[in-house]
C-alpha cells in the first residue's frame, strides 16, 4: 500500500501506532517544565513543493520563521528561540544562502527571538526545517480540544488575500508568489485574547474547512458555519474554494463570549462534524499532503505537523 492511499491523517495515526505511544494531536509539543510548558513547533518547506529557487530567498527565510511562529501563536505562546536545518545542493549560490539567512535574521529580530544554530546537509534540492521554541504558563495555553456547545467560533481576520494569490499563481500570475510567502503570524492579537475565555484554537494553515474539522474532532462537538468570512466572494463556488485552500495562517478560535472585534465564523453545537453555510455536511477535506496534488501545481502551499 502506498501512503497516498492512506492520506495524511491516517498516516500520522499509523506513525504513532508504530511508535507505540499516544498522539498528542496538537501542532506543537507541550513539554512540561513545572509552572510552564515549553512549546516546540517544527515545520519543513521543500523546493518544488512549497517554493521555487527563483523566488526571493529573503521572503522564503521570513516565511520559514512565520509558519513556525503561527503554531506558537495558536497556543497563546511566547516565542524564544529558533533552530534551523538547511539542506542545500552544492551548486547553490552563496548569495542565495546569504539572502535566506537575512530573511530569517530580520524576522527573528522583529519578534525578539534568538537564533540558536541547527544543522547543515547536502541534498539534491533545497529543504528547510525550522524549530521554534516558545513558552506558555500552565492554564493559559490554547489547545484544539476545548470547544464546548454554545461557544462562538471566530477568526482573527477575514480570509482571501493569500488564497487568491495561490490561485492566481497557478493560473500563471507568477509574481503573486510574494503574497503567498508574505504571511503574518497573529502574535499581535494574543494580548487582547488574554482578556477573554478562549476554549480552543488552531491556525488556519490548511483551510477553514479542515481547521474546523480539527476543532470538531478534537473537542467532540459539531460546528455550524454561519458567515462568509472571505473577502468579496463573487460566487458560492469561489467561497468554497477560499474556505478549502488555506495558507493565510489566521487564528480560528472558540469562546463562550461574544467578541465584536473579530469575524464570527459560526457556532458550536452538540453533535459531531462541520455543517457548511449552505447547510451541507459534505465538507471538502482541505489540504492533504499525500492526497492533494502536493507541488507548486497544487491549490495549497500549507503544511501540517504532528
Amino acid at each position: 500500500m502506498q501512503i497516498s492511499e492512506l492520506g495524511e491523517r491516517k498516516l500520522i495515526d499509523k506513525i504513532w501506532e508504530f511508535i507505540g505511544e499516544e498522539n498528542e494531536n496538537e501542532d506543537v509539543h507541550f513539554l512540561d517544565v513545572g509552572k510552564k510548558y515549553l512549546l516546540l513547533a517544527m515545520d519543513t518547506i521543500n523546493e518544488g513543493f512549497h517554493f521555487e529557487k527563483w523566488w526571493d530567498p529573503t521572503l522564503i527565510g521570513k516565511f520559514l520563521v512565520d509558519i513556525n511562529l503561527s503554531d506558537v501563536a495558536s497556543k497563546n505562546g511566547k516565542p524564544l528561540e529558533m533552530m534551523v536545518s538547511f539542506s542545500f545542493p552544492r551548486s547553490l549560490e552563496v548569495n542565495w544562502v546569504k539572502a535566506l539567512v537575512k530573511g530569517i535574521r530580520d524576522e527573528l529580530k522583529r519578534y525578539d527571538m534568538k537564533f540558536s544554530g541547527g544543522d547543515l546537509k547536502e541534498s539534491k534540492k533545497i529543504s528547510l526545517t525550522g524549530l521554534v521554541i516558545g513558552e506558555v504558563k500552565k492554564g493559559e495555553e490554547f489547545r484544539r480540544s476545548g470547544a464546548r456547545e454554545g461557544d462562538y467560533v471566530y477568526i482573527s481576520s477575514k480570509i482571501g488575500r493569500n488564497e487568491r494569490a495561490i490561485m492566481d499563481y497557478h493560473r500563471g500570475k507568477l509574481e503573486r508568489y510574494k503574497e503567498i510567502l508574505d504571511i503574518f503570524p497573529r502574535m499581535d492579537i494574543l494580548k487582547s485574547l488574554k482578556k477573554f475565555k478562549i476554549t480552543s484554537c488552531v491556525d488556519n494553515s490548511d483551510g477553514i474547512y479542515k481547521s474546523l474539522s480539527i476543532l470538531s474532532r478534537m473537542s467532540g462537538v459539531k460546528i455550524k458555519i454561519e458567515s462568509d468570512v472571505s473577502t468579496d466572494s463573487k460566487s458560492e463556488e469561489e467561497r468554497i474554494a477560499l474556505f478549502s485552500i488555506g495558507g493565510d495562517y489566521e487564528l480560528i478560535f472558540t469562546s463562550p463570549v461574544e467578541l465584536p472585534d473579530f469575524s464570527r465564523v459560526g457556532k458550536v453545537l452538540r453533535g459531531k462534524g462541520v455543517v457548511d453555510l449552505n447547510s451541507s455536511t459534505k465538507i471538502p477535506p482541505g489540504f492533504d499532503h499525500f492526497k492533494t496534488l502536493n507541488s507548486l501545481n497544487s491549490k495549497s502551499m500549507s503544511s501540517h505537523e504532528f
